[in-house]
């Protein structure tokens, strides 16, 4: 039974509390079912124009995610992984920033190398 308290609950808590009703196996399952229906709002989005920065999701989609979360972060309690889940999240931030850095980096160089090529072309004249 669970105990009525009375300050509201946080997110993690609340998450925690449902966690520890339900079996491992049950939200294994029910985990699986967010994650199709998930896949089912991202594939049905659009993208008409194909342009970077102009993808249109239904309104459900974010109903959706916050389902894959919540049940994700049921799974990592239920199973005592909620400090390696953390750590994996930083590693593979840290490591897509440290990309993202390099990246920038690459196209200053091939900035600079092209301005370099168009100085020494434009000089010829």
């Amino acid at each position: 039974m669970i105990e009525i308290i009375d300050r509201e609950l946080s997110l993690e808590e609340k998450i925690h509390t449902i966690a520890n009703h339900y079996s491992k196996k049950s939200q294994w399952e029910k985990t699986q079912e967010e994650v199709e229906e998930l896949l089912a709002e991202l594939r049905a989005a659009s993208n008409p124009f194909g342009f970077e920065d102009c993808v249109y999701f239904a309104d459900n989609t974010w109903s959706e995610i916050a389902d894959v979360i919540i049940m994700c972060a049921q799974l990592a309690m239920q199973h005592g992984k909620e400090d390696a889940v953390r750590e994996q999240m930083e590693y593979k931030l840290d490591r897509q920033l440290k990309r993202i850095n390099e990246d920038d980096s690459c196209d200053k160089h091939r900035e600079d190398w092209r301005q370099k090529m168009m100085e020494k072309f434009d000089r010829r004249d």
